[in-house]
């Protein structure tokens, strides 16, 4: 449990730090401490916490012997930083009819309680902060599949695979890696709206560091083979733009990996033992030609299974590796979210979207895609 404590007095904050550590809780706590304007800025900014304690009445610089009403700065910081959604309280010696700008705190969710060191008001309150972070559900990672079997293909992954739970109303599945939790949630149905819908409430919900997606796709005949993978380096709905005088004009909206995790993931590719490991104990012979291809990705509402209707999607990017239901719409509610974690996708060829279009593949496909989320995952956040 990481607790950000922003508080200038000595005797202040030694009290306020006693009761913290007298709190019992599962997760070890690690304090840390600003003494200022200028440092606590800093550390909201920089770091992610559980728990952020303020004071209203702070020294600018740390050296500065006068303290002033930060409140407005200071809360400004806290809206705009990755904690905007932690718990926090502000502890004040002030009487509470005294704060005028008290209305600025209820509207961030930040309780505001009176500090007098005999009373025990304010020390229940932050005990009640501390237990209620104890107590929540906190994730690591998200994983998002549109079909069940694309989320039983983890149990066939380094990745461990718990119970089945509604969390928030969210169809959860309990994953590990490592020493890592996170989640692998199904939306109530396939596509892009209730993709959107899932992960964005998810993202907000429970704040991982990395979201991802695993799953199936058709892809393009001349650019792909069956039960390659294919990570969206690129993204963007097919289906967006406007019709007049009986002509479709696409006006596409494209939401791309970072550069950072573009970069990683190019690295990680290249590695033949992850290759290997992924496709370890499957056997379908098309595999002895798949591979892992990194480059764009389009997705649609609706299932395809016309070869001309592929083509005309086709002409959107000249380097259009396959098209999907789900994708962009986990790109996006990561992009758009406010805590921005890192995000990426990746989904193998089953069909080329033809009238030959069936599940031959599904099984292996599914497996492929998993495994290679789980090993990516582990590379980003356990070493």
């Amino acid at each position: 449990m990481n607790i950000l404590l922003i508080e200038d007095e000595v005797s202040k904050r030694d009290s306020l730090t006693q009761i913290i550590n007298s709190v019992s809780t599962n997760d070890q706590k690690i304090i840390e401490n600003a003494i200022s304007l200028t440092s606590a800025r800093r550390k909201l900014l920089s770091q992610r916490f559980d728990l952020i304690i303020f004071d209203i009445f702070l020294p600018y610089k740390d050296n500065d012997k006068e303290s002033i009403d930060v409140s407005e700065d200071i809360l400004g910081e806290f809206n705009h930083s990755d904690n905007y959604q932690s718990e926090a309280i502000a502890i004040t010696k002030y009487e509470l009819e005294d704060i005028e700008n008290i209305e600025s705190f209820n509207e961030m969710g930040v309780t505001v309680v009176h500090y007098n060191e005999s009373s025990d008001s304010w020390k229940d309150s932050l005990r009640q902060k501390i237990t209620k972070i104890s107590d929540k559900a906190r994730f690591d990672f998200l994983i998002f599949c549109a079909l069940s079997k694309e989320r039983d293909a983890y149990t066939q992954t380094l990745a461990k695979t718990g119970e089945k739970k509604i969390i928030k109303g969210l169809d959860c599945l309990e994953v590990s890696i490592e020493d890592h939790k996170g989640l692998c949630i199904l939306p109530a149905r396939m596509g892009l709206v209730n993709m959107a819908i899932t992960a964005a409430k998810a993202i907000e919900l429970f704040q991982p560091k990395i979201v991802a997606m695993s799953g199936i796709c058709a892809g393009l005949k001349g650019e792909t083979n069956f039960l390659d993978l294919v990570i969206a380096d690129t993204c963007w709905e097919y289906q967006t733009g406007k019709y007049k005088d009986k002509k479709f004009t696409q006006e596409p909206y494209q939401v791309s990996l970072t550069s950072q995790i573009r970069t990683e993931i190019s690295h990680f590719i290249d590695k033949k033992s992850i290759v290997d490991r992924i496709k370890s104990n499957l056997y379908q012979s098309e595999l002895s030609n798949s591979t892992i291809l990194l480059g764009p990705l389009s997705s649609g509402s609706a299932v395809i299974a016309d070869n001309m209707k592929m083509q005309e999607v086709g002409e959107q990017h000249r380097k259009l590796k396959a098209i999907e239901m789900e994708m962009y719409a986990l790109y996006e509610a990561a992009y758009q979210s406010q805590s921005k974690p890192e995000y990426f996708g990746v989904k193998s060829v089953v069909d080329l979207g033809d009238e030959l279009k069936d599940d031959s593949f599904h099984a292996t496909a599914c497996v492929l895609s998993a495994r290679f989320v789980a090993e990516f995952i582990k590379y980003k956040i356990c070493i």
